[in-house]
């Protein structure tokens, strides 16, 4: 089961603007649109749009990597065929690295956002290096820097909502979600 954090657009938004404090991260889609290239975002209004582009498509999920230059590593795009064609399209790209940082978007219904923060930690990364030799060395990426912007971004989202079970498209929200243990209480 996945869970995703329960948020506001613009929660959404100071998310975004959280992930550009420290440090410029490289942002770019997950996935391209079947027959593109990756979409990359230079600033958090960029990928606010996006998430309001998705929203208003009525698309279930949308994935936005990070990528910050103190992670060193590196952000391999892969084209990816596709055998059979989809929509007559051939290929897509994807975005891959052993420590980039994933946020994924879910619009279950109008108006409702899901959140989650994904990445690789080094042991698992580790455990799959030789089935995928084009991304690099597991060594390469400094481990306490990724940690460190993910478990940032963790954090700040996790303190904007109830966590949940991703909704599937057209179900209702849960009734009683369960609320996050890094969720500000108010009053006394």
């Amino acid at each position: 089961m996945t869970l995703a954090t329960l948020i506001t657009f613009p929660d959404f938004g100071d998310l975004a603007q959280s992930a550009f404090q420290a440090e410029t991260p490289q942002v770019c889609s997950s996935e391209s649109e079947l027959g593109e290239a990756l979409q990359r975002f230079a600033t958090p209004a960029e990928i606010q749009a996006k998430a309001a582009e998705c929203a208003a498509a009525g698309l279930h999920n949308y994935a936005f990597g990070l990528w910050y230059p103190s992670m060193k590593g590196r952000a391999v795009e892969r084209r990816v065929t596709l055998d059979p064609p989809r929509e007559g399209k051939t290929f897509r790209h994807s975005l891959a690295g052993w420590g980039l940082i994933h946020l994924h978007l879910y619009f279950p219904q109008p108006g409702k956002l899901q959140c989650r923060v994904a990445v690789n930690s080094q042991a698992r990364a580790r455990s799959r290096q030789d089935r995928y030799p084009d991304l690099g060395a597991v060594s390469d990426w400094d481990w306490r820097a990724v940690e460190s912007y993910a478990f940032r971004l963790s954090r700040k989202l996790a303190a904007m909502g109830p966590t949940v079970p991703v909704i599937p498209p057209g179900s209702a929200a849960p009734e009683e979600p369960r609320p996050s243990p890094w969720r500000r209480r108010k009053g006394p």
